[in-house]
């Protein structure tokens, strides 16, 4: 599967309220006499082993609420090995502030950690940097197949097209994603994906496959890939049985203004364990809707058995499957005559896979009733002052562990409408005021409210951890003027 949407490698920010117990707003009262000193790591965990985040070159701060709807800022430290210190920070609720990224914790020790299952010194490929393959003995291509090529140890993925009826791959393809090096035990899978009917729905599924010897390619150069592919016996089986009207009502739940534009299935395999969710790319081994236009699956039922092989060895792979109902709402900035699109998300990644009696089916729904500033969270408005407050009620669907608000941007350059994500905000509860300094006068901002469903996450020990079971569902606001 291409390189995880929801990547820990970038948080902008984590900015939250803190109440576990009751999910409101937090008390707020600051209390000055009891302090204490907090400290932490910022550290991510890479196959390879650990890579700290330089924190002495970023602001690190506690924003601790003053009981007037604001914060007082507490200025700590940090060191390039990745640990930080603040002084006096008041017992309670507070922002944690390692550059730009904010997380909301009572903790006096913080570990704000993340687990990345690739290589961390990978070099990203330059446009120049190309594949030329003469692959013989794939399945006679059709338009609705995937041709990918996958390397676990870097999360590069990359697909690639055929030709109608063709049993040959051959060209020079562009290459996207960080280069291989073999010396570093990088290995590619190369897989085709056919198409097969099922339920009237055109599924594709690895049929056939190529292990190329490990190679290391040159920035800006050409990196050719020959051989034979081979029938993977076709012994397993996936029950495509999905709940597409259930995940598109979630999808199209996100704004009365969202237009449904996927609607994808896969079953992957991963090296090694799940515990720590999935982190790198994985081949697929079915997949439904990968960018080639296939019909959206917006109706419950049970379409029957994908079939599917699986050349990679049980013991040393695991299994595991997604679905992502994608919805999206265009924009303009103050003043823009040119629109630009938001999507958003219903997705859901998990170990337990869909029998007959067991369907894909939403793990976590959308909020309900969001507000902003206790106005209508969907209507644009303006006057919305530089520190909103947004509040929400729990889904219907599924128990939350924790939400998260994103805050885009949306600025006029010459008419077009440009966009910019600019803080992510944590939080086990179900409000949420904006701390000062994040929005500014003049541009256009729209906020973006998804909760977590992460079974088995201790949110307020580790709170960047995922588990191989994790999904999320999407509301986003209108446009929003201070």
């Amino acid at each position: 599967m291409r390189k995880l949407y929801f990547a820990l490698a970038v948080m902008l920010m984590s900015v939250a309220s803190y109440a576990v117990a009751q999910r409101t707003e937090p008390n707020q009262n600051f209390n000055p006499d009891s302090t204490r000193t907090v400290s932490g790591t910022r550290i991510f965990h890479y196959k390879n082993g650990p890579v700290p985040v330089d924190l002495s070159v970023v602001q690190v701060a506690a924003y601790v609420p003053n009981g007037s709807g604001g914060y007082n800022v507490i200025t700590g430290s940090g060191t390039s090995s990745g640990t930080f210190t603040i002084p006096n920070v008041p017992t309670g609720f507070y922002l944690l502030q390692l550059g730009r990224t904010y997380l909301a914790t009572s903790n006096t020790v913080v570990n704000a950690d993340i687990n990345q299952d690739y290589r961390s010194n990978g070099v990203l490929a330059d446009p120049d940097t190309t594949v030329t393959f003469d692959l013989t003995n794939l399945h006679p291509w059709q338009s609705t197949d995937l041709f990918e090529m996958v390397c676990p140890n870097t999360a590069a993925f990359n697909t690639f097209n055929g030709t109608v009826g063709d049993t040959t791959l051959t060209g020079t393809f562009p290459y996207v994603g960080v280069l291989s090096d073999g010396s570093e035990g990088d290995q590619n899978f190369i897989l085709q994906l056919i198409t097969q009917n099922v339920g009237g729905y055109p599924f594709t599924a690895a049929g056939r496959g190529f292990l190329p010897p490990r190679f290391t390619q040159q920035q800006g150069g050409d990196t050719r890939i020959s051989g034979r592919l081979t029938a993977i016996p076709q012994t397993h089986k996936f029950e495509a049985n999905i709940n597409g009207a259930d995940l598109t009502a979630q999808a199209l739940a996100a704004n009365p203004n969202a237009t449904l534009t996927d609607t994808t299935i896969f079953l992957d395999v991963t090296p090694g364990s799940l515990a720590k969710g999935e982190t790198t790319s994985g081949p697929d081994l079915v997949a439904y809707n990968y960018g080639t236009g296939q019909p959206f699956i917006t109706t419950n039922g049970d379409l029957g058995p994908v079939a599917y092989g699986n050349p990679f060895p049980p013991s040393g792979w695991s299994v595991w499957d997604y679905y992502g109902w994608t919805a999206t709402v265009n924009y303009f900035a103050p003043g823009a005559t040119n629109s630009t699109a938001i999507d958003t998300l219903t997705v859901g990644f998990d170990t337990h896979l869909p029998t007959p009696t067991n369907p894909i089916k939403p793990m976590i729904g959308v909020v309900t009733k969001p507000t902003l500033n206790g106005r209508d969270f969907f209507e644009d408005q303006t006057g919305v002052g530089l520190t909103p407050t947004l509040k929400w009620s729990a889904p219907r669907v599924g128990t939350a562990t924790f939400y998260q608000v994103q805050i885009y941007q949306l600025d006029n350059d010459g008419g077009n409408t440009v966009q910019a994500l600019i803080a992510s905000l944590r939080t086990p509860s179900r409000s949420l005021t904006v701390p000062q300094g994040l929005l500014g006068a003049g541009p256009g901002y729209v906020f973006r409210i998804r909760p977590w469903y992460v079974p088995g996450l201790n949110f307020a020990k580790t709170p960047f951890m995922f588990g191989p079971t994790h999904a999320q569902a999407d509301v986003i606001s209108g446009m929003m003027q201070p």
